[in-house]
């Protein structure tokens, strides 16, 4: 008799203590602003995401050239990541950039919580898909 008691009063504050976990309110996370490599300084707070392409890797560390800049113009950036990126794979990257002091000057590092591969994505078609939802917001907006 103890022991059914004692279970029946358990799964109720459980229940209880869910309903009161579901009842709190949490601010929305604003999503990480896709930016291109160039546009990068050290003020930047909070995550960005990049998509890149990885010319260079070794554990720990690659070197990602952008994919959403201009082929003549696409900036490369230092990328720290745990595990190791496959060379010519893509790559969207999110994380905080944060700034390293060299003999030759400063440079920005990225430190990427998340390395998500897609190699099979087509650039040109997401670039297309980026246009229209603005062209999209835009309409909406005026």
């Amino acid at each position: 008799m103890d022991l059914f008691y004692h279970v029946r009063n358990s799964t109720s504050e459980v229940f209880a203590e869910t309903r009161w976990m579901s009842e709190k309110s949490f601010r929305a996370r604003r999503p990480s602003p896709l930016v291109t490599i160039r546009s990068l300084n050290s003020d930047i707070e909070g995550p960005i995401r990049i998509i890149g392409l990885v010319v260079e890797a070794r554990p720990g560390t690659a070197i990602v050239q952008d994919l959403m800049d201009d082929v003549d113009s696409a900036g490369s950036i230092q990328v720290i990541v745990e595990g190791q990126l496959e060379v010519e794979h893509k790559y969207i990257l999110i994380g905080e950039v944060t700034e390293k002091k060299t003999d030759h000057g400063k440079t920005l590092i990225l430190n990427a919580d998340i390395a998500h591969d897609i190699t099979d994505l087509d650039i040109r078609e997401f670039k297309r898909t980026l246009d229209l939802e603005r062209e999209v917001h835009s309409y909406l907006v005026r």
